[in-house]
């Protein structure tokens, strides 16, 4: 069941983002495996996490559903400081890795770089046409030709 939240003198004015769901469990018939198993996760989940867990069983991390609820629950229990310092970490740590990525990419690049200038001096001590190495490398001519 589905209920919205209105305001008590004004019906028609409904609080947005806010409402409640209630689930008859004794009603609810599982038709699969599948559901079973997310009834059960669904149960743990309502018996089993409060305001003194201090672990949470891996199977309610490992479900997206679930795993979603425990972060609303744990977002729901900070301060408004605590949250802001909450989403300040994770904004960080999300520029920090977005820098490491941009980092390595460049470093990968200027290694392949090095490697192609490496293959084609070693292609100009062998013997081999500056425009073959060119065709194979990659690399101009007119570079190829400072190599020498």
């Amino acid at each position: 069941h589905n209920y919205n939240v209105v305001h008590e003198l004004h019906s028609d004015e409904i609080i947005n983002g806010l409402h409640f769901t209630f689930v008859e469990l004794p009603k609810f018939q599982a038709h699969s495996v599948m559901e079973k198993k997310m009834a059960v996760l669904w149960l743990r989940f309502l018996t089993e996490i409060d305001e003194h867990t201090k672990e949470v069983p891996q199977e309610l991390l490992d479900n997206p559903e679930t795993s979603k609820a425990l972060k609303a629950v744990e977002e729901s229990a900070m301060t408004k400081d605590e949250l802001l310092a909450y989403d300040d970490f994770w904004d960080k740590l999300g520029a920090e890795r977005l820098l490491f990525v941009d980092s390595n990419k460049r470093s990968m690049e200027e290694g392949r770089a090095e490697g192609r200038k490496e293959v084609a001096r070693n292609l100009l001590r062998m013997g081999m046409s500056i425009e073959d190495i060119s065709k194979a490398t990659g690399i101009a001519k007119e570079e190829i030709e400072e190599y020498s």
